[in-house]
């Protein structure tokens, strides 16, 4: 969920003339190598461009506003509580909710590219309204922003904010803010600390006492410039008819929340030269499972200015250890689609919202828009797809 009157709608921020934020809510892998396979120049081909919000996305390039997605990354974690709903924990045990699963899932989509550290500074800083007052105003850029510079200024005088990436803000959650959203702010806007302005941030709910860990790391996924996977609109699964339990900016709960390699790719947790891209023709590609460190990750196919065919192939393994049928995963990607609205859409579009049966197994073959997959082999560790453009 980004910054906005509700999950579903972006806020403007005045003076901006783009929306400035949007607010929505294992172990540690091994360092991935560098890729030593040669790209494909034609690669570039299928390389999207960002079409919709500057801020959030599925094309390239990821707004230099984000929060950096590779190396040392540090997320300051401040907690409050209110008058009318004082906490009942710990800081610690609040803290508990989403460290250290939160890093260490970062830490294995990654590939260990991205080393995330929560800081948190452990006292309950009491806020001066009532809990309702903070939740409401989580509907526009300025409600929620304030949200956060208020606990930011009176942690100022014993934090050091200088040196930290983004802001995290823990609330009690037996209070009247309902869900927690991530602010992503446009260059000049954001909250202030040490001379610094923030263009990243995240704010809790009560959502954390049901989403965990993972919530977090959704949220996350917005400050690094992702959109939403689900749809804003419709009502129980039909909310997630795009991507089904696939993905985390999908469906927090999901059996399958790790990345897409799409949004790997955009990430940089994926080199260039493990990223496949087919223009004409037909070619057989082995795709090793995204889950798993090294090798080819996915083929993609250019069928528009801001649309591609993508294959990669998923799983039970890692935090996709759940998935109930593992398979080569066939989606539609369009950098011209809005976040909530459908950006990837996982094929084929059938009547099960949650895209159980989507990944496809040896000898099955789907079409979408002139371009057909044919799964020719899998093995435990990923599946060898032949890929049709035409014909």
């Amino acid at each position: 969920m980004l910054v906005g009157a509700s999950c579903s709608d972006a806020a403007s921020t005045p003076g901006s003339t783009a929306p400035a934020a949007t607010t929505v809510p294992v172990s540690p892998a091994p360092t991935a190598p560098v890729s030593t396979a040669e790209p494909d120049a034609s690669v570039e081909a299928c390389r999207l461009p960002n079409a919709t919000d500057p801020n959030i996305g599925v094309g390239f390039p990821l707004s230099a506003q984000r929060l950096p997605s590779m190396g040392d990354v540090r997320s300051l974690v401040l907690f409050v509580d209110f008058a009318d709903a004082p906490a009942q924990l710990t800081p610690q045990q609040m803290f508990a909710n989403v460290s250290p699963e939160a890093e260490r899932f970062q830490e294995t989509v990654s590939y260990g590219r991205m080393h995330w550290t929560l800081e948190p500074h452990f006292v309950w800083l009491r806020l001066s309204q009532p809990s309702s007052v903070y939740g409401d105003g989580l509907g526009t850029y300025e409600g929620h922003t304030g949200f956060i510079q208020e606990a930011v200024t009176l942690a100022d005088a014993e934090v050091d904010f200088s040196s930290v990436d983004s802001v995290v803000v823990l609330a009690n959650p037996a209070s009247d803010v309902g869900y927690g959203p991530a602010m992503v702010a446009g260059p000049g806007f954001g909250y202030t600390a040490d001379g610094v302005t923030f263009a990243n941030g995240v704010t809790s709910g009560a959502d954390l006492t049901y989403w965990g860990s993972l919530w977090l790391n959704h949220e996350t996924g917005h400050t690094l410039g992702l959109p939403d996977l689900y749809a804003f609109d419709g009502a129980g699964d039909e909310i997630h008819r795009f991507v089904g339990e696939f993905g985390v900016m999908g469906m927090i709960s999901g059996r399958a929340p790790e990345h897409f390699a799409i949004e790997r790719w955009q990430l940089g947790w994926l080199d260039d030269g493990q990223m496949v891209c087919v223009q004409e023709g037909t070619r057989d590609v082995e795709l090793t499972a995204v889950e798993s460190v090294g090798g080819t990750k996915a083929v993609m196919v250019p069928v528009g200015p801001t649309r591609l065919i993508v294959v990669e192939s998923r799983r039970p393994i890692g935090y996709d250890s759940a998935l109930g049928e593992p398979g080569a995963l066939v989606y539609v990607v369009d950098s011209g689609v809005a976040t909530g609205t459908g950006p990837i859409v996982v094929q084929p579009v059938a009547d099960d919202p949650l895209r159980s049966d989507s990944p496809l197994a040896p000898g099955e073959s789907i079409t979408v828009e002139g371009v057909t997959i044919t799964v020719v082999q899998a093995t435990d560790g990923g599946d060898t797809v032949q890929v049709t453009v035409g014909g």
